[in-house]
């Protein structure tokens, strides 16, 4: 009962007075619109049959599981499931940036087992492709070695749960796999480094594989484990091995001072003001011998235009296994770089990436991608605002009817308020059935003040809206006038029902912007809990229809309501979508249901199958996806 338990942690044991809380998450967007994309592209053929070579390298800042995505090379795939997730968001300083999370979630972002809060056992496996070791000797002294930490910004293990590592011998009978090394949970805040030697005959063969395999809390996104760096070669002696890597850690999200989106005409009114002096990159020499002049840069990108902003210094003397900070003078001498407000009238998205001197291992296998001496990040501008960098960590909630949360935004025109991005996420219970109403404030002293306009029409939230963290939008019952200024907007709950709100443990937002009322009449306060609440105004910004990305003003329209739903699920579509047939997949992947949709409005019936979560395609009458969409049938 682990996220119960850090509910109770959270309140100093008050489990029974209203508070606001941080709750671990028990759903992942991101591997479920992984698992949604895998429906989506045709199969490709995979790297072949052939086995890999020596050396086998990952660090993990390039996506390498089984995937059919045609923009990721099929050279990179490294493994031979994808039930690890690949993020730069949950560990704490990284050798590198970008590691593989072993959790309590299976391939489709779901708890393995949500029957009872307690369920325990084998949880993800991250499986090596096959590896050529025939001809082996025990004198070539091979060698495994990886990073591993547990916890970091996700949700500790704890002593009972382990990370456990297995090496397959190809002719090993009925139990080929053979454990070789493994570590109970604990938590961490910095990684550990592994050297495993492959030292037994039975594994030198044509089709040797290894593989991490965690146990788990099944219910929920916890016990997290972090592998990177893994790296397997012959030659190798732990007591002097030297990585010779100078790499990034952290992912990067923003060039703006305040926000890493916001919407396009806004950033025009006062470009100069709302771009960052300076950002900084954290980085890491894993080299036992010093590093000497490594420069770096900054490079912004949009369609064919390319802004490359190289640093005037170099970093002269970076000593060994040091952890350095990296800064680069954005809107400030020498690059004195604004965003082209020309490029377009009412949206633009330019592409950023940060780089360094190519310095590592095997760093050539990764050309035309990013790889740890790059990382990379879209800058938004289209019609909303945003602190958050687009994943939660963890869930915010309040525990009282009545209660308000707000969030502080300095809007920079005057413009039409028409409603919020929300990412709700589920944890413990599924609250999709309680209801909330929109609210804006003005600013009071630094405080929400009165409402900006009255609203009345009920939402609830939804959980599973759109794909990878695409936010559910709800919109206020009519467009709200705001003038330059700080407005707070957020919502008021009907119940005392926990409304989980994805919370970014990466920005801290909150800190400064957030407030909350624990029920009618109560005092507004501010937050103490780090991070940034995932709510995002939107507003009319030159547009004529609301949008989350600049493909979807091409994309058909439809509705599906009710959902979730006890079993029947209505799709209307607007006159330009061109839907000829819809596929329901099960949370295990399999095709359950296709069939026509020539009759408008469409009822799909889900009454004979388990509650749960299912995922729609829609296609056209060529095949082609023309829409995705999550539905949750409980009764």
């Amino acid at each position: 009962m682990k996220y119960l338990l850090s509910i109770l942690l959270l309140s100093l044991g008050l489990s029974g007075l209203a508070q606001e809380v941080e709750s671990y998450l028990l759903f992942d967007a991101e591997k479920a619109d992984r698992y949604i994309m895998e429906k989506e592209f045709p199969q490709r053929d995979g790297r072949g049959t052939g086995s890999l070579s020596l050396p086998f390298f990952d660090d993990f800042s390039t996506y390498s599981l089984p995937t059919s995505d045609p923009e990721i090379p099929v050279e990179l795939q490294r493994w031979d499931d994808d039930n690890a997730a690949i993020n730069c968001n949950f560990p704490i300083k990284p050798p590198t940036v970008g590691v593989a999370t072993l959790d309590g979630l299976d391939r489709t972002g779901y708890p393995y087992d949500f029957s009872s809060p307690d369920t325990y056992g084998p949880a993800d496996t991250l499986t090596s492709l096959p590896i050529n070791l025939a001809g082996a000797q025990l004198a070539d002294n091979i060698y495994l070695t990886f990073f591993y930490q547990g916890g970091g910004r996700g949700n500790a293990p704890d002593p009972q749960d382990s990370l456990i590592l297995e090496f397959f011998a190809p002719a090993g009978g009925d139990n080929p796999w053979i454990e070789v090394w493994s570590i109970p949970g604990s938590e961490m805040v910095t990684f550990e480094n592994v050297f495993i030697p492959v030292d037994n005959q039975i594994f030198f063969q044509d089709g040797f594989r290894f593989r991490f395999r965690n146990y788990a809390t099944l219910t929920g996104n916890l016990d997290h484990w972090h592998i990177d760096y893994v790296f397997m070669d012959d030659n190798i002696n732990p007591e002097d091995f030297n990585y010779f890597e100078v790499a990034f850690v952290d992912c990067e999200y923003t060039l703006l001072r305040n926000f890493s989106a916001m919407p396009w005409t806004h950033f025009k009114a006062n470009p100069n003001l709302l771009m960052a002096d300076t950002v900084k990159t954290l980085q890491q020499n894993l080299s036992a011998s010093q590093a000497d002049n490594v420069t770096s840069g900054f490079k912004v990108e949009y369609e064919s235009t390319i802004w490359n902003n190289q640093n005037d210094f170099s970093q002269v003397v970076v000593l060994p296994e040091e952890t350095f900070v990296t800064q680069y003078a954005v809107n400030d001498a020498p690059n004195d770089f604004v965003y082209d407000t020309t490029v377009n009238d009412t949206c633009a998205i330019f592409n950023v990436s940060f780089y360094e001197d190519n310095i590592g291992i095997l760093f050539q296998e990764k050309v035309g991608v990013p790889n740890n001496d790059s990382i990379t990040f879209q800058q938004v501008f289209t019609n909303y605002y945003a602190y958050d960098d687009g994943t939660a960590e963890r869930a915010y909630a309040l525990n009282t009817a009545g209660s308000r949360m707000a969030v502080q935004f300095p809007i920079e025109i005057e413009d039409s308020l028409l409603g919020l991005f929300i990412h709700f996420t589920p944890f413990q219970d599924d609250n999709s059935g309680e209801s909330f109403i929109l609210r804006a404030w003005s600013s009071s002293g630094g405080v929400p003040g009165s409402e900006l306009a009255e609203n009345f029409g009920f939402s609830s939230p939804n959980y599973y809206d759109n794909g990878y963290n695409v936010f559910a939008y709800y919109p206020y019952d009519a467009p709200i006038h705001v003038n330059p200024g700080n407005i707070f907007v957020g919502f008021v709950q009907d119940s005392d029902a926990q409304l989980n709100v994805g919370l970014d443990k990466n920005t801290n937002a909150n800190a400064t912007r957030l407030y909350y009322q624990l029920g009618t009449g109560a005092t507004w306060t501010q937050s103490s809990i780090q991070g940034s609440l995932m709510i995002r105004p939107v507003f009319k910004s030159g547009k004529t229809s609301v949008w989350n990305g600049i493909e979807e003003d091409d994309a058909p329209a439809f509705t599906v309501y009710p959902n979730p739903s006890n079993g029947l699920f209505t799709f209307q579509f607007d006159g330009s979508a061109k839907a000829e047939r819809i596929e329901v997949f099960n949370s295990n992947g399999a095709l359950i249901f296709t069939e026509k949709t020539a009759i408008m409005p469409y009822v799909l019936d889900l009454g004979s199958e388990s509650n749960g979560l299912y995922f729609i395609i829609i296609r056209d009458a060529a095949g082609n996806v023309i829409g995705r969409e999550r539905l949750m049938k409980s009764n």
